[in-house]
């Protein structure tokens, strides 16, 4: 297991809100310090960055497949364009059908910038193929009251999303074609996902455990990790899990650190 949890200078993290495996690096949005944090596979600290200095509270990112890293910065619900090798930062703001975007999470599997809209609380399909992004639609479930989602997770067959306020994880095909789920009410406030070839894993914030779901077996539970706790392996107030190529993303925010448990 690795931890990361330093900036190259010594100091912590502060709550930090996601983190990416990319490049063979990872990437940390140290949100609560206004940068974002680069390290090794070792987990050894790299650099830390505030680009143009416009990072006040970096909330995701992402890099597109030429190089760009995507930021989502909350402070003024923008989309910074970094491109490092010009050094050159772009920010902008998403409009659909004349209304503005308040991006929350971020994701680019190509040809799209998939936008999780904290307004809509849809997921906005981006075009970043012309000198701005435009918003092309955006999905919303049709179930009725529909609270708008807090994560979602791009995968090569389609979109799975996790419903806000609720015990519901939604999938979206290629066709456009939806499903829904019903989680157990015994979770208390699942906050994130990623999903596997056969598992769907929640995170559930307050109970700080991962509950793993055989989706070959009707999301029938197949077990839970993690506890409560200050030292590694544990956690107090997560925010996010991700998958990668070297094992599962751990952001916890409360502790200030990510760990990656290896495949």
């Amino acid at each position: 297991m690795l931890t990361l949890y330093k900036a190259p200078d010594g100091t912590n993290l502060y709550h930090p809100m996601s983190a990416i495996y990319a490049k063979n690096k990872f990437y940390v949005a140290d949100t609560g310090n206004s940068r974002l944090i680069s390290y090794n596979i070792k987990g050894e600290p790299l650099v830390a960055v505030n680009p143009g200095g416009k990072l006040k509270a970096p909330l995701d990112l992402t890099f597109d497949k030429i190089g760009n890293l995507w930021v989502v910065e909350r402070s003024d619900n923008m989309l910074l364009k970094i491109n490092f090798k010009e050094k050159k930062v772009e920010s902008f703001k998403l409009y659909y059908k004349g209304k503005i975007l308040f991006p929350e999470r971020v994701n680019y599997v190509g040809p799209y910038l998939y936008v999780l809209d904290r307004e809509t609380g849809g997921v906005a399909f981006v075009n970043i193929e012309n000198k701005k992004p435009m918003v092309e639609k955006i999905w919303i479930p049709k179930e009725k009251n529909f609270s708008g989602f807090i994560d979602f997770k791009v995968k090569k067959d389609g979109i799975w999303a996790l419903e806000r306020n609720s015990f519901k994880v939604f999938y979206l095909d290629k066709n456009g074609k939806e499903k829904v789920w019903n989680l157990p009410e015994s979770l208390v406030y699942p906050i994130s996902i990623e999903v596997t070839e056969n598992h769907l894993l929640v995170l559930d914030r307050y109970l700080r455990k991962i509950f793993i779901f055989d989706l070959k077996n009707n999301f029938k539970l197949a077990g839970s990790f993690l506890e409560l706790g200050w030292t590694k392996g544990k956690v107090y107030l997560p925010r996010e899990i991700k998958m990668s190529f070297l094992g599962l993303l751990i952001v916890d925010e409360g502790n200030g650190k990510v760990e990656i448990w290896k495949k």
